[in-house]
C-alpha cells in the first residue's frame, strides 16, 4: 500500500498515542485483567508498546511491510512481543495464542469491504480467550455522511515541516475514495506524496449488529478514548465488547 509506505517515516509524529489512549490501556490491564494482547493493523507498534513495556505477551500484524519493519525495531527489546506482515483475512492463521485483548484501532477496519469486516469479527471471537475483550476504533461515518464531510482536518507534525491533508469523495454510502496529500518541507523544494485508496464505511448500528452476530456481548460505544458518551455528533466510535 503506497499510502502507508510514504507515511511510515512520519507515522508516529502524525498519529501519536494520546494520554487518553494510554489511560485506557492501563485500565484494560489493571481493571480488565488483560495479560495478552493482539493488535490487528498495528502500524508502527506504538499502541503495543504500552502493553509490551508492562510485560504482557503481545502480537501485532499489519499489511504494510514498511510499518511492520518500524514496529519490529521499536519492539525488539521485548522478548514476549512479535510482529508479522498480514491482513485481517490472515487473523486465524497468524495469531499464536488466545488473547485477553484484541485491538483494531486507527480506523483500520474500514480499509476492507463490509463483508470482510463482518468475517473479521467472527475470526476475532475465535482468537480471544474466554471472556476476552475487543477494543475497536473507527470514525463515526454516520456523522460524516449526514454532514456531507468531504475533507478532514489537516494534521501538522514535525514542527510544521509535515502537512497531511485528507479528502473524501463519496461514491454512495458504502464506499469512499480517500485522497491524501503528504507534504514534506525540504531544504529546496517541498516533496509531496499523493495517494488514493477506497474505504468502506461501517455505521454504528450495523457495527453493533456485526458484533452481536459474531458472539460479542456487553457492547459499549464511546465517543473517544476518554470514554465520553457516544452521540450522533461524536467524531469517532470507540467500542469495547466482550466475548460471550
Amino acid at each position: 500500500m503506497a499510502f502507508y509506505t510514504d507515511i511510515s517515516l512520519v507515522y508516529d509524529d502524525l498519529f501519536p498515542v494520546s494520554p487518553e489512549q494510554r489511560a485506557l490501556f492501563v485500565s484494560l490491564m489493571d481493571d480488565g485483567g488483560a495479560r495478552s494482547v493482539v493488535d490487528c493493523g498495528c502500524g508502527t507498534g506504538s499502541q503495543l508498546q504500552s502493553f509490551a513495556g508492562a510485560g504482557l505477551s503481545c502480537f501485532g500484524f499489519d499489511p504494510d511491510p514498511s510499518l511492520v519493519a518500524i514496529a519490529r525495531r521499536k519492539l525488539a527489546a521485548y522478548p514476549k512481543t512479535r510482529v508479522e506482515t498480514g491482513s485481517f483475512a490472515d487473523l486465524t492463521g497468524l495469531v499464536p495464542f488466545p488473547s485477553d485483548l484484541l485491538m483494531c484501532l486507527g480506523n483500520s477496519l474500514v480499509h476492507v469491504p463490509q463483508d470482510e469486516a463482518s468475517r473479521f469479527f467472527a475470526d476475532a471471537g475465535g482468537a480471544l480467550s474466554r471472556s476476552g475483550t475487543l477494543l475497536l476504533q473507527i470514525l463515526n461515518y454516520e456523522r460524516l455522511l449526514r454532514e456531507g464531510v468531504t475533507e478532514l482536518p489537516m494534521i501538522c507534525a514535525s514542527e510544521g515541516t509535515v502537512e497531511f491533508r485528507r479528502k473524501y469523495e463519496w461514491e454512495g454510502d458504502r464506499r469512499v475514495l480517500f485522497r491524501t496529500s503528504l507534504r514534506f518541507a525540504g531544504a529546496d523544494e517541498p516533496r509531496i506524496a499523493r495517494n488514493e485508496i477506497p474505504l468502506y464505511p461501517v455505521y454504528p448500528e450495523e457495527l453493533w449488529e456485526m458484533l452481536a452476530n459474531a458472539g460479542f456481548g456487553d457492547i459499549r460505544f464511546y465517543g473517544d478514548f476518554a470514554r465520553s458518551e457516544f452521540s450522533p455528533g461524536s467524531e469517532a466510535v470507540v467500542c469495547l465488547a466482550r466475548k460471550t
